[in-house]
């Protein structure tokens, strides 16, 4: 009879074991799997387009090779975003077969759609090539933004691992019977204690699975299926709930300055203020890189600010990391909205808006949702899709605005402005579109364009007409300012002298050590330099002399307040006047419209005038009749200038000469 027992025991335990084990060896194929897949995305060079074209190179070929040696993994196949397959590791040297795109197209897709991997236990005894025991595990490959960009299928040797848990078995086996001869009681108390300390180590493993491993918050996948589980239960309503976006700024360079180990150290900085944050009706995530989300699900939007606060003021504390201190800071996008019908992407989009928003905004700020702010951040991706149109579609053209001399009414050059079509034959105004551009980091590239562009109009004017040009902060930050208004220069043969180039004071205020090299530097090529919007900054006497300006260009806020009943502007453009000439600088008045304007600027002696009353900007082949038909013949015949006055742009489009 206790043999029988036994008997039964060991039957039933070894099923029991049996199914354990099966659930054990899932979850670890599913963690080596999931390591694998970030193996394989640090390590495949140009990952993404290997994906899309299933076609590697040598060095992508060789990385390949290398990478079914790694974690028990013996072949993979990649599929692309729309889960069909691109690549076999062990068929590389020939094409796929007829009817291989839709290989395992339905448990890729099913990891595409959930974020979830799906692992598959298969017995390889009766099949070629394969192990006796593996996994087929599917995973997401998730870009460096935290994007599904494909999906990987990992096959991974498990029979060391099953061959184990025999061998415990056996050995367990045999200790249970010599016990059980002994004594019924120990062996239930072994097997008890060995089925929890089992379930101990799957639900460690699952734990490990659904976090973020760097900073203990959810991952991406289980994020998600909490959201989920919370609105099936009733127990999260978005229409209560702030969604919040975080992410943290200029993390790269805390990466590329100190190193990954300090990136990863104040990663965890921030997981650790978020947890502390959190209350039980809040959810938090790492969504990949650098970015971070939060629901709270029960805070009104005074709570919702006061824990946005409490969370920027955790991070920016100090962290050390091999003696040296780490700061940081973030940019949040906040939705809070009861309107109904919002899904949580809809939601999650509107604060990525806001994110977006928050950034522009100069970072270290946090920026709530509006509907306005929708529609001015894709105005403003509209505008940026025109600038990366600008030179294959030739959007960006050169108006050119004259100059004319106080004394005589004649012209004495013209400011090269910058333009830009939306492509409708409507101009964005130069103030929206140039900061975008700045930003974008296509400045230097589109400021080369317009030396290029002036210098040749201009060596084709009579000898006494000189371009001004306007420069970006940008061009000098590239280091190559000087090195191209030479070359421009030498291809069109326009005369140095004849070049005259515009500096704003906010330039030299906010990075005076890149450009006084280039400056000096420039003058000594014999371009002219400007100094423009002198009175909107500090006004500094220093840089008018340290950097040898030739021309002085005075804010055309002066003007527009000339003709009012204070006479305190006119006595401080005066003085501007004056000490201009007493450093022996051209003084150019900007921003001149009105008849009144010009009266009250006659009684000053000025050297230059420039504004819509005397000229608007206008195309390169609109200058020759322009330069014959000078401002002071056009006076005489009885005003031709008002004509050019009643051209003049309405609204945005006008610019600020």
């Amino acid at each position: 009879m206790l043999f029988a027992f036994i008997a039964v025991m060991l039957v039933v335990g070894k099923f029991v074991i049996s199914g354990a084990v099966d659930d054990v060896i899932e979850a670890n194929a599913e963690r080596k799997a999931g390591t694998w897949a970030s193996y394989l995305v640090k390590s495949v060079p140009d990952l993404q387009n290997l994906i899309k074209s299933g076609e590697p190179t040598a060095a992508q070929t060789a990385v390949i090779d290398k990478a079914v040696q790694v974690a028990d993994v013996f072949r993979f196949k990649l599929f692309d975003e729309e889960a069909r397959v691109v690549l076999i590791s062990d068929e590389l040297d020939r094409p796929l077969e007829a009817g291989a795109k839709t290989d395992h197209n339905g448990n890729a897709l099913t990891v595409l759609t959930t974020g979830n991997p799906v692992i598959d236990l298969q017995d390889g005894r009766q099949k070629d090539n394969r192990p006796d025991l593996y996994v087929e595990a599917y995973v997401p490959i998730v870009s460096a933004a935290g994007q599904p960009i494909g999906v990987v299928e990992v096959y991974l040797d498990q029979t060391p691992v099953a061959a184990l848990f025999e061998r415990n078995y056996l050995y367990l086996v045999g200790a249970l019977g010599l016990v059980v001869l002994a004594s019924f009681g120990v062996p239930f108390v072994a097997y008890v204690l060995k089925m929890r300390q089992q379930v101990r180590t799957g639900e460690k493993v699952r734990l490990l699975s659904s976090r973020d491993q760097l900073t203990g918050l959810h991952n991406r996948a289980t994020f998600f299926h909490k959201v989920k589980d919370a609105l099936d239960a009733g127990d999260l309503d978005l229409g209560k709930a702030a969604v919040i976006f975080i992410d943290l700024d200029k993390f790269k360079t805390i990466n590329d300055t100190f190193g990954h180990k300090a990136g990863d150290e104040f990663l965890r900085h921030v997981g650790n203020a978020i947890s502390r944050s959190l209350t039980p009706d809040d959810l938090a995530a790492r969504l990949g890189g650098d970015e971070f989300i939060i629901i709270s699900g029960k805070r009104d939007m005074p709570a919702v600010e006061r824990l946005i606060e409490d969370l920027r003021e955790a991070v920016s504390e100090p962290v050390r990391v091999d003696g040296i201190a780490l700061t940081g800071h973030l940019s949040i996008g906040v939705h809070f909205d009861p309107a109904p019908g919002l899904d949580l992407k809809e939601r999650m989009h509107k604060a990525d808006i806001a994110l977006y928003q928050a950034k522009l905004m100069g970072r270290n700020t946090w920026v709530r949702f509006t509907p306005d702010l929708e529609e001015k951040i894709a105005r403003r991706q509209f505008v940026e899709e025109c600038i990366v149109a600008g030179f294959p579609q030739n959007r960006f053209e050169v108006h050119y605005q004259p100059l004319i001399e106080q004394t005589t009414l004649k012209v004495v050059g013209f400011e090269a402005l910058l333009r830009l079509s939306d492509g409708d034959g409507n101009y964005i105004p130069p103030a929206e579109f140039v900061p975008i551009a700045e930003e974008a980091g296509e400045i230097a590239a589109i400021g080369a364009w317009v030396l290029d562009q002036a210098t040749r109009s201009a060596v084709t004017w009579p000898d006494h007409l000189f371009v001004s040009v306007n420069l970006s902060a940008r061009q000098f930050e590239e280091g190559t300012l000087v090195a191209c208004v030479k070359a421009c220069l030498e291809r069109s043969g326009l005369a140095p002298e004849r070049l005259e180039l515009e500096v704003t004071e906010n330039m030299l205020i906010e990075q005076e050590d890149k450009i006084i090299h280039q400056l000096n530097a420039l003058n000594a090529l014999g371009v002219s330099l400007a100094m423009d919007d002198f009175g909107t900054g500090y006004s500094s006497l220093g840089y008018l002399w340290k950097y040898k300006f030739n021309k002085l260009k005075v804010d055309r806020s002066f003007v527009s307040s000339l003709t009012g009943a204070d006479s305190k502007s006119r006595h401080v453009l005066d003085t501007i006047i004056s000490l201009g000439h007493r450093l022996d600088m051209t003084v150019t008045i900007e921003g001149i419209e009105t008849e009144a304007q010009v009266e009250a600027l006659n009684s000053l002696s000025c050297d230059h005038f420039q504004g819509f009353y005397y000229g608007v900007p206008m195309p390169a082949q609109e200058l020759a009749p322009f330069i014959s038909n000078t401002i002071e013949t056009a006076r005489r015949k009885g005003g031709a200038h008002k004509l050019r006055l009643a051209e003049k742009p309405e609204g945005p489009a006008r610019d600020a000469g």
